[in-house]
């Protein structure tokens, strides 16, 4: 019997923002016996390959959606090996050389959070940690330093739902609402509306999730963010994307990629309540970057075309810019962040594996792969350029 029952995965893709309603049209169309009559999903891929080409869908995004929702540690499906668009990358798993905290070992003894067994303990080689993974909850005394750095890490990497509720709302609204309505307005066709409306949904829900996660751990810290995003924002809209449908579906193919790195880097936080959070975050955030894949690849059939404008505007700005995003190979931040076991690798490590699998991303669209090097000194320019107008 198929691991999946056939039900739930109506259940669980309809609402993703990568879902592809002719897959689930024709998994309509599969007879339960067929469904249950494989145990591996490379076999049933091949083996309802005629309904999925009834419906218009790729055999292809059926395995790695397959894989995206249900492979471990999200569900029984094994790792996924459609990697750049499912499950985890692979600096984050496999054989640890580092064990948790006494507070770790006892919440995975426990089967409290069971899901991250797999995940990789890694020791650093050039610093002494002074935290283990899941060392600190919510209520516990941290030391001074650690907080100051939990802090700075929120500042700089976190995300916030406008903290302000009732009559202290008006005249507020999310940063990104204006963004959001150009999309849900442009989308070109009714299944990538229903991808659009999924993912702000799902947006929305991340913004909860660390609005409770902030809260938790400061009550005036969901303000204090907020507040500086806005400035931040300011920003970052001054260098925003072009008006127009390919670029806005290359940010997200590349921006919520990025996201799936740093927050992998949380998943074994010393802090126990980010770690939790992350986990379920960088899930949803593999499917905001696939959203993003779907939505560059669907603009590339329709107006081949439009592959020249893809390839300029990635090779000069978008790669340079999350090149750069990963922050200094020297970064004081990073070795304080990973000292208090707030963050696993060097900024350098993490910007070569986005590279790496970002090279497997753009040959499968047929683009071009930009050169590391000079992408990195641009988009050092953009990042200069940015700060000064902030």
């Amino acid at each position: 019997m198929f691991p999946i029952d056939k039900r739930l995965v109506h259940v669980v893709m309809y609402p993703a923002p990568d879902v592809i309603p002719e897959l689930l049209f024709a998994i309509d169309d599969v007879p339960m016996a067929l469904w249950n009559s494989h145990t591996g999903l490379y076999e049933l891929a091949e083996e309802i390959t005629p309904y999925l080409e009834k419906h218009g869908a790729r055999p292809w995004d059926f395995i790695w959606s397959m894989e995206r929702h249900f492979s471990e540690p999200y569900g029984p499906l094994p790792k996924a090996r459609q990697t750049f668009m499912a499950g985890i990358p692979d600096m984050f798993v496999g054989p640890s050389n580092a064990s948790p905290s006494e507070a770790g070992s006892r919440l995975l003894e426990e089967g409290v959070i069971s899901e991250m067994t797999g995940m990789n303990l890694r020791r650093q080689a050039d610093l002494e940690v002074k935290a283990g993974p899941y060392q600190f909850d919510a209520g516990d005394d941290k030391p001074d330093e650690f907080v100051f750095w939990l802090n700075k890490l929120m500042f700089a990497h976190g995300e916030c739902m406008m903290p302000y509720f009732g009559e202290k709302a008006k005249g507020h609204k999310s940063m990104f609402s204006a963004i959001d309505e150009w999309s849900m307005a442009n989308s070109p066709d009714a299944a990538t509306r229903l991808r659009m409306s999924n993912f702000t949904a799902e947006e929305f829900k991340h913004t909860y999730q660390f609005f409770h996660l902030y809260h938790e751990f400061d009550t005036e810290l969901p303000v204090r963010i907020y507040e500086h995003e806005r400035e931040v924002f300011r920003a970052y809209e001054s260098m925003k994307s072009e008006p127009t449908w390919i670029d806005r579906s290359i940010n997200n193919m590349m921006s919520d990629r990025f996201g799936v790195y740093q927050g992998f880097e949380w998943v074994q936080s010393s802090y126990t309540p980010l770690a939790r959070v992350s986990l379920k975050v960088v899930k949803d955030e593999r499917g905001h970057s696939n959203m993003g894949y779907l939505n560059v690849r669907a603009a590339l059939e329709r107006s081949p075309e439009s592959r020249a404008k893809a390839n300029e505007r990635i090779t000069n700005y978008w790669y340079p810019y999350f090149m750069a995003a990963f922050g200094a190979d020297d970064s004081r931040n990073n070795r304080a962040w990973r000292e208090w076991g707030l963050k696993q690798h060097t900024n350098p490590e993490l910007r070569e594996a986005y590279h790496s699998e970002m090279i497997q991303v753009l040959e499968s669209l047929d683009l071009d792969v930009p050169d590391y090097e000079a992408s990195v000194s641009r988009g050092v320019e953009l990042a200069t350029a940015a700060r000064a107008k902030q």
